[in-house]
C-alpha cells in the first residue's frame, strides 16, 4: 500500500505481517510493484505533476534505503501503470510485458537497467497478454479470437529465441465464467504461484479459474468461488496475490487472530 506519508509490504505468504517504511520520492497512484531478491521495485504509476511517469524507485530490504534505476523505456511511456502492464519475476530479474502489444522488457536490480524489447508471438492472433513465472520459468497467457469466439491459452516460453511452446487451452465454460455481462471485452489477470495459474476478471471478481500445469504436458482446469467479493464489497478494488502455503504459514497466521479462514467449494 502506497500513500504520501508511508509504503507498506508484506512479504510472508498469507500477508499477516505488514512493514511501513518512508515512502519513495515520486508520488504514484498505479505503479507496478515487485520483489525480486532483497530489492522492492516500484516503476511507473507517476501523477501528472511527476517530471518522470516513467521513474523507477528501488527499496533494499536489508539496507531499508531507497534509490532509483533507469527510467521505463519510453515505448511503455502510454502504458507505464499496473493495468496495463502484466508482470513476473524471476529469481533475478522483474519482467514487464505491455498487455496490449505483447511488446516485453525484463528489469535487473544488480544493474539497475532494463533490457531491449522482445515481443512474445505464438503465431496466434492474441489481444492481451499477460505474463507469470512458473518454477523460475516464463508463462504466457493469451487472450485470442479464433472463429468468432474468445479462447485463453496457455505458452511456456523457452530458450534464448524465446519461443513459445502451447501447454494447454481453457475449456470453453470456464472461459464464459470470466466474462461479464456488462462488458463486451472482458479484463483478464493472471497470478502465478508453482505450476498453478490463477485466473479472474477485473471487473468481475466472484470467481477464480485455475489450471494446474502437468509435468507431462497440457493443464488440469477447475474454478473457485472467491469469497471475498460480496455484494457490499461492489465498487471496492480488490488486490490479488498468491503464494505456496506450508503448515508453518498456517499455523502462524492462526495464532495472529488477524486471518479469517473460509471453505471453498471447487
Amino acid at each position: 500500500m502506497l500513500s504520501p506519508s508511508r509504503f507498506s509490504f508484506s512479504l510472508d505468504p498469507l500477508n499477516c505481517n505488514w512493514r511501513s517504511v518512508d515512502p519513495p520520492l515520486v508520488w504514484r497512484t498505479d505503479p507496478i510493484v515487485a520483489r525480486v531478491g532483497d530489492s522492492v521495485i516500484i516503476a511507473g504509476g507517476a501523477c501528472d505533476f511527476e517530471d518522470d511517469p516513467l521513474a523507477v524507485e528501488i527499496y533494499n530490504l536489508k539496507t531499508r534505503a531507497w534509490c532509483t534505476g533507469q527510467s521505463m523505456p519510453g515505448n511503455l511511456k502510454d502504458s507505464a501503470a499496473s493495468p496495463w502492464l502484466s508482470i513476473a519475476t524471476t529469481t533475478e530479474k522483474l519482467v514487464v510485458a505491455d498487455k496490449q502489444s505483447g511488446v516485453t522488457y525484463w528489469f535487473d536490480p544488480e544493474t539497475k537497467s532494463w533490457s531491449e524489447p522482445f515481443v512474445l508471438d505464438p503465431c496466434q492472433p492474441i489481444s492481451s497478454y499477460h505474463i507469470g513465472c512458473s518454477n523460475n520459468s516464463l508463462i504466457l497467457v493469451g487472450v485470442c479470437r479464433i472463429e468468432q469466439a474468445e479462447r485463453v491459452k496457455v505458452w511456456r516460453v523457452d530458450g534464448e529465441d524465446l519461443s513459445c511452446k502451447e501447454i494447454g487451452e481453457m475449456p470453453q465454460e470456464l472461459v464464459a465464467r470470466l466474462k461479464s455481462k456488462s462488458y463486451e471485452n472482458s479484463p483478464l489477470d493472471i497470478r502465478v504461484t508453482g505450476n498453478i495459474v490463477y485466473m479472474y476478471n477485473t471487473w468481475k471478481a466472484e470467481e477464480v479459474v485455475a489450471g494446474e500445469l502437468m509435468g507431462g504436458g497440457g493443464c488440469r482446469w477447475w474454478s473457485m468461488r472467491n469469497v471475498v467479493a460480496r455484494k457490499e464489497m461492489v465498487g471496492e478494488r480488490l488486490v490479488f496475490s498468491c503464494s505456496e502455503v506450508g503448515i508453518e504459514e498456517l499455523q502462524k497466521a492462526i495464532r495472529m487472530k488477524n486471518c479469517r479462514f473460509e471453505e471453498v467449494n471447487c
